[in-house]
């Protein structure tokens, strides 16, 4: 009659479908492999809220040097500086809230299968075991467990060994073992990129201390329990792991920052010449009005320069030979072999000169 009672029954329902549906295709241990299935089923269900709380996270974190400028500035002044804390999440469109959402949501789920296992293994329906357990039911009942007697299968030593026997004792202590490690590396990899933060450090103090008391818990819960329990740590490890390190989730934060540095170079950028050779231009086309240096001639003004002398040479030798032709006329005729015999070296030393 609890408010638990809805998600109860939808547990307890989905929980014996898929047990129906892997019995049916002949796949061993079908509850335990529905329980494991089932909590696949939840943390895709809950996976954007979980990738919300990492986004948050990682936006409250880029945020941290202005809230502790806002700190120091108004120290002893707490409404000053939560109004303006407040008011930089808003600007940057930052959730505080949004990080505790996937865990509220966690707490009735987990609370309602808790209560569909117990109810599923109180109908003797979770009697099989799974690999190593003996039974998903064990090692204790849910009334034990509520009568403060949840460990009482450990204790007291009868002739030297447990009331289970060392074998089966052995078997049931493993899955609570294994959950105190994938519970301790869970916390790790959340802790990973925390741990320069100054105000996480008493957060992360006690979380060190979970993992044991989850192990503790597990000892007086059913092992189908734990199985859930145990399966959700490896999913959300590996949730952590693609969100954090892999990039699977975006900081709003830092891409504002991103697009507010790329919008300011491209501004910048619109003031430089759109080309560059306005400023520096390339060698061999000089501007108009710049006079090339005599030590750098332009590309084809040696030849160029031959040409011009070659002209000038031509030049020369036609009117050598118009003098020539003058002075034969005004010579008279007695003196024209005279004039001949000397012409030859008179045109060739002029010719010499020229050239």
């Amino acid at each position: 009659g609890d408010w638990f009672a809805g998600i109860t029954g939808s547990m307890e329902t989905v929980l014996k479908v898929l047990k129906d549906g892997l019995l049916t295709l002949h796949v061993p241990y079908p509850y335990g492999f529905a329980i494991i299935l089932l909590t696949v089923l939840i943390k895709g269900a809950t996976f954007p809220l979980t990738k919300k709380q990492v986004e948050s996270a990682l936006a409250m974190r880029s945020l941290q040097p202005q809230v502790k400028a806002i700190q120091e500035r108004h120290a002893g002044d707490q409404e000053r500086i939560q109004l303006e804390t407040a008011h930089i999440y808003k600007l940057s469109g930052v959730d505080p809230l949004a990080g505790c959402l996937p865990t509220l949501v966690t707490i009735p789920v987990w609370i309602g299968l808790y209560k569909a296992l117990s109810n599923v293994a109180n109908e003797g329906l979770l009697t099989e075991g799974f690999f190593w357990i003996p039974s998903l039911a064990g090692p204790t009942t849910i009334a034990a467990r509520e009568s403060g007697q949840g460990i009482s299968w450990l204790f007291p030593f009868t002739d030297g060994h447990p009331p289970l026997g060392w074998s089966d004792t052995m078997a049931y202590l493993v899955l609570p073992i294994l959950l105190v490690i994938s519970q301790y590396l869970s916390a790790q990899i959340m802790q990973s990129s925390q741990s320069n933060d100054p105000s996480q450090q008493g957060a992360q103090a006690a979380v060190k201390f979970l993992p044991l008391l989850i192990g503790y818990f597990a000892l007086s819960v059913p092992s189908g329990l734990s199985l859930y329990w145990l399966t959700n740590n490896v999913l959300s490890s590996a949730q952590q792991v693609w969100l954090q390190k892999l990039g699977g989730a975006k900081n709003p934060v830092q891409e504002y920052i991103d697009k507010l540095a790329r919008e300011e170079s491209t501004n910048v950028g619109k003031y430089e010449p759109a080309d560059k050779s306005e400023v520096l231009p390339k060698a061999g086309k000089p501007q108009p009005g710049q006079v090339p240096k005599p030590s750098e001639p332009q590309r084809g003004g040696r030849f160029k320069k031959l040409m011009e002398e070659e002209s000038r040479r031509k030049q020369l030798v036609e009117q050598a030979k118009q003098t020539e032709e003058a002075s034969v006329d005004s010579f008279a005729i007695d003196g024209k072999q005279d004039f001949d015999s000397s012409a030859p070296d008179t045109k060739d030393e002029q010719v010499r000169l020229f050239c």
